[in-house]
């Protein structure tokens, strides 16, 4: 089983932004359907519920955008280019992952 590559600190902080990009993501979402499922609570307003305006569908797109466009940098970072092309992708991953949940717990 091959070891994690060593993680530089630019890698680490684009990690730190796509949990950041996942948290505003998943909070925006369920703060939004969350007023929906106050707004038309009874379960034949399903159609209500799930009609968003265009506003509020175009802000989750941007979130959804921009955290694939941080997926992407982070596959496309050289050290994870080395680590596909090591075969050791996954150790690396959790490597980079547990290196900015540290920081963001000493915080």
């Amino acid at each position: 089983m091959a070891d994690a590559l060593p993680i530089p600190d630019d890698l680490v902080q684009l990690q730190r932004d796509l949990d950041a990009a996942g948290a505003a993501l998943a909070e925006y979402s369920q703060r939004k359907t969350a007023e929906y499922r106050e707004r038309y609570p009874e379960p034949e307003q399903y159609r209500e519920r799930n009609a968003w305006t265009e506003e509020e569908s175009a802000e989750l797109a941007r979130l959804r955008a921009a955290q694939l466009e941080l997926v992407m940098t982070i596959h496309r970072h050289a050290t994870t280019q080395q680590a596909l092309a090591g075969r050791s992708a996954w150790q690396t991953e959790q490597a980079r992952k547990k290196a900015a949940r540290e920081i963001a717990e000493a915080v």
